[in-house]
């Protein structure tokens, strides 16, 4: 029993929250790595459906992320997509006819990010961080055909903890102006997202919880093209030194609307459904 004690004290112990410690799939904490911390993630993303014929998606990331300062983190992504679609879930713009695709893991493009921690949720009383990403693509997101694309993302990100850091809030705001080559035109695109969410922890480790997100595009900055609203469940469990994240996001609404494919989703664009795994190491 005495050697038990031990090891019943730490399991009823509160888990101390790590540096930018994903507890969600899609958005993003404030903190930032320490200095010369360094993690490596995998990041799988599994997008299926468009309302005609099949249609499964997948794109895979993987990332090193490193700590100048307490304050201050780069990180270094290599990203690379799958597709597997037919009968109708992808048509040819001019022609209106299927299109069949099944390609295996290929090469997408690269990226760069930089996050600035300007306020800690658990120093200050609430999480404020600045994010910035450019980013090169090479396959396109819904049809994985051959273009390239450059964009730069950034994030104001914020962040509020409660009762005493078991239960975490998080608001995102993105803009991402993009710009696309197709022939041999370029065409630029402003990218709007809010994502949110709230994560308990309901056992030493282990968070569940929330998150929903917006995306919206907008062609040559004037009117929007699209939106689709995402709402689902989370599930987070980070170790010392290992950590996972689960995330199902459907879409909840969207448009326009496609009455062959829903009359309540925007399918053109976007899909239907995507689970998000992220695995990830501190060392």
């Amino acid at each position: 029993m005495r050697r038990l004690l031990p090891v019943a004290l730490l399991l009823l112990m509160p888990a101390l929250a790590h540096a930018d410690e994903n507890y969600f799939g899609y958005s993003y904490g404030t903190e930032t790595l320490p200095k010369d911390g360094n993690e490596a993630y995998l990041w799988w993303t599994h997008r299926t459906g468009k309302g005609e014929g099949s249609y499964r998606a997948d794109d895979v990331q993987f990332e090193f992320e490193h700590g100048w300062t307490d304050h201050f983190q780069t990180s270094f992504y290599l990203t690379g997509r799958a597709f597997d679609y037919s009968g109708g879930a992808i048509k040819d713009e001019a022609s209106g006819e299927a299109k069949t695709l099944h390609r295996n893991l290929d090469f997408d493009g690269a990226k760069f990010s930089f996050k600035w921690n300007l306020k800690s949720p658990e120093k200050d009383g609430y999480g404020l961080a600045l994010y910035l990403e450019p980013e090169y693509s090479t396959l396109h997101r819904p049809d994985g055909e051959r273009f390239k694309e450059v964009g730069l993302e950034s994030k104001l990100l914020l962040q509020k903890n409660f009762l005493e850091d078991q239960l975490i809030t998080v608001y995102n705001l993105t803009l991402e102006p993009e710009w696309e080559k197709e022939g041999s035109s370029w065409e630029r695109e402003l990218y709007v997202e809010n994502s949110a969410g709230i994560s308990y922890r309901f056992a030493p480790n282990w968070f569940a919880g929330l998150e929903t997100r917006v995306d919206m595009a907008f062609p040559d900055y004037g009117s929007r093209e699209f939106w689709a609203w995402y709402a689902g469940p989370s599930i987070h469990y980070g170790g010392e030194k290992y950590w996972a994240t689960l995330a199902w996001m459907p879409q909840i609404k969207g448009g326009p609307t496609d009455a062959d494919r829903s009359t309540r989703l925007h399918l053109e664009e976007r899909e239907r459904s995507e689970v998000r795994l992220k695995l990830g190491v501190n060392f």
